[in-house]
C-alpha cells in the first residue's frame, strides 16, 4: 500500500506542482508568455488522451509489469524534463510524463482493486488512496512552493525520480511476481474504439484549454468541442455494436459505477477550479510567497485525511455511495458558497480558512467511495479499464473546472472595470486632493498607482467571489444529478460483473 500511495501522490501532485514554478521556468528558459501554459497542457493532454489506452494496455502487459514500466518511464521522463535546456525539450518531457501517467494511474487502482478482495481491507485501502488523491493537488502547491523558493524549478521534476524509485523498490517486495496483478490477459482488439475514445477525451481536454486561454466562443475552442462531441458520439455508437468493445456498456452504465465516474468528474471540476482561484488569492491579494501559499492549504489536507479515513472505514460500509456521493458534493458546494464571501477586507481566518476546511471534508466524504465504487465488481480483464474511467473523469472534470472559472474571471474583471472606471478615477482625484499632491508629481503618480492597484485587486476579488458562487451552484446541481442516477438508474448487472 505504501507504493500505491507514493505513486498516486506523484501522479496527482504533478498536475499542480509545476504551476508554482512556471514564472521561474519562463525566466530561465526565456519562454514567451504564450509558451508557458503548454508546460501544464502537454502533461494534461497526454494523460487525459491516453488513459483509456493505458487501462487496456495494463491488463495486456500484466498489472505488475505495467506498474514497473510506468514508474520507470515516469522517472526517466521527469529527469529529461528537469534537465531540459530549452522549452521544446521541457514540453517533450512533460508530454512523456503524461504518457506514462496514463499507464500508471489505471494500473495502480486495478492493483489495489485486486489486492484487497475482502470488504474491510478494501474500504481501508481506498480510504487511504482517496485521501492521497484528494490531497495530492494541495501538496503539489506546497511542495512546488518549497522547491522553487529554496532550490529551483528543476527540482519540482527531479523529485519524481526519487518518489518513483522508492515506490518501485517497495513494490518489488510487496507485489509478488506470481501474485495479484502478475498475469496478463489478451489485449482487447477494439483498436478503433480505443482510438475514438482517446481522441474524444483529447479533443475535449484541449477544447477546455483553448476556452481558458482564448474564450468559449473562440474558433479554436468551438472546433475542438465539436470534434470532441462527434468523436464521443461515434465512440459510443462503435462500442454499442462492437463484438468485443474496449469499454463495454455494462462497465459505464452500472448505477454505482456510473455515479462514481460522474461524481469524480464534478469533484475534479470543483477542486482544480477552486485551487486556481485560491492560489492567486493567496499570492496576489495577501502577497504570500509560494511556500506560504502552499502552507495555507494544510488545513484542507488535514480535514480531508481525517474525513477520508472515517468515511472509508465507517461510513462507506454502512451507507455506501447513495449517501456519500451526494453528501460529498453538497459539502463541497457549501464550501464554495463560504468562499464566495471573500472581499477586499476579509481575512484568511474569516473566510478562506473555514472554506477550505469544509472543502476538505467534502473531498474526504466522496473520494474514497469513488475509487472503491468505480472499480467494484470488475474482474481482472476489465479492472484496468474501469480504473482508467475513474482517472479520465477526474482529468476531464479538472480541465472543465479550470476553463469555467478562468473564463468567468476574465469576463467578470472586464465588466467590473468597465462599470466602475469613472468611480475609481473620482476616488483617485479625491485621494490626490486630500493629500494635496499634483497628479503629475512623483508623489501624485505614486498615489494614483496605488489606487489603481487597489481597484484591480477589488475587480479580481469580485470575480473570485462570483466564480466561487457559480461553481457552488454547479456542484449543487451535480449532487442532484448524481442522486437521480443512484436512485433512478437501472440496478441491472450483467454476467461480466
Amino acid at each position: 500500500m505504501t507504493s500505491a500511495v507514493l505513486t498516486q501522490l506523484m501522479i496527482i501532485l504533478d498536475l499542480t506542482v509545476i504551476a508554482v514554478a512556471l514564472p521561474q521556468m519562463q525566466q530561465q528558459l526565456e519562454m514567451a508568455s504564450s509558451q508557458s501554459p503548454w508546460i501544464v497542457t502537454a502533461y494534461a493532454l497526454a494523460f487525459g488522451g491516453l488513459v483509456l489506452f493505458g487501462g487496456t494496455l495494463s491488463a495486456a502487459l500484466g498489472l505488475r509489469r505495467a506498474y514497473l514500466i510506468g514508474l520507470g518511464g515516469f522517472a526517466i521522463s521527469s529527469l529529461i524534463a528537469g534537465l531540459a535546456p530549452s522549452f521544446a525539450v521541457l514540453v517533450a518531457g512533460r508530454a512523456a510524463q503524461g504518457v506514462f501517467a496514463a499507464l500508471l494511474a489505471p494500473t495502480l487502482l486495478a492493483l489495489v482493486n485486486q489486492a484487497f478482495g475482502e470488504v474491510a481491507g478494501r474500504n481501508r485501502a481506498f480510504a487511504i488512496l482517496g485521501a492521497t488523491g484528494g490531497t495530492g493537488a494541495a501538496i503539489g502547491l506546497l511542495l512546488g512552493g518549497a522547491l522553487t523558493e529554496y532550490m529551483n524549478w528543476r527540482w519540482t521534476l527531479f523529485i519524481n525520480v526519487f518518489i518513483a524509485f522508492f515506490a518501485a523498490l517497495v513494490s518489488l517486495r510487496s507485489i509478488s511476481a506470481h501474485g495479484a496483478g502478475s498475469s496478463a490477459v489478451k489485449m482487447n482488439r477494439d483498436f478503433l474504439g480505443l482510438l475514438l475514445g482517446c481522441s474524444a477525451i483529447f479533443s475535449l481536454v484541449f477544447g477546455f484549454d483553448r476556452a481558458q486561454q482564448d474564450s468559449w466562443t473562440s474558433a479554436s475552442a468551438l472546433t475542438w468541442f465539436i470534434a470532441g462531441g462527434l468523436l464521443l458520439a461515434t465512440f459510443l455508437l462503435r462500442e454499442r455494436y462492437a463484438k468485443d468493445p474496449a469499454i463495454p456498456g455494462w462497465l459505464v452504465f452500472s448505477r454505482t459505477r456510473g455515479s462514481a465516474y460522474l461524481t469524480q468528474f464534478f469533484v475534479g471540476t470543483g477542486q482544480m477550479g477552486a485551487f486556481i482561484y485560491l492560489t492567486y488569492y493567496f499570492q496576489n491579494h495577501f502577497e504570500y510567497s509560494p511556500m506560504r501559499a502552499g502552507v495555507t492549504f494544510l488545513p484542507l489536507v488535514a480535514a480531508l485525511i481525517v474525513t477520508a479515513l472515517i468515511s472509508g472505514r465507517t461510513l462507506a460500509p454502512k451507507y455506501g455511495a447513495r449517501l456519500l456521493f451526494p453528501a460529498g458534493l453538497l459539502v463541497q458546494a457549501a464550501a464554495l458558497l463560504i468562499l464566495s464571501r471573500i472581499t477586499v477586507d476579509s481575512s484568511y481566518v474569516e473566510v478562506a480558512l473555514p472554506g477550505i476546511i469544509v472543502f476538505g471534508i467534502g473531498l474526504g466524504l466522496s473520494m474514497p467511495m469513488v475509487f472503491n465504487a468505480g472499480t467494484a465488481n470488475v474482474n481482472s480483464a476489465f479492472s484496468g479499464r474501469a480504473s482508467a474511467l475513474v482517472q479520465a473523469s477526474q482529468q476531464i472534470g479538472s480541465s472543465f473546472g479550470v476553463a469555467i472559472l478562468s473564463s468567468y474571471a476574465a469576463t467578470s474583471i472586464r465588466d467590473y472595470v468597465a462599470g466602475n472606471r469613472e468611480g475609481a478615477q473620482a476616488q483617485v482625484l479625491e485621494q490626490l486632493a486630500a493629500a494635496g499632491k499634483d497628479p503629475m508629481s512623483a508623489e501624485g503618480q505614486g498615489i494614483a498607482a496605488k489606487a489603481m492597484e487597489s481597484f484591480q485587486d477589488a475587480a479580481q476579488l469580485n470575480a473570485y467571489s462570483g466564480g466561487f458562487l457559480l461553481m457552488g451552484v454547479i456542484i449543487s446541481v451535480a449532487a442532484l444529478v448524481v442522486c437521480a442516477v443512484l436512485f433512478l438508474g437501472s440496478p441491472t448487472r450483467s454476467k461480466e460483473e
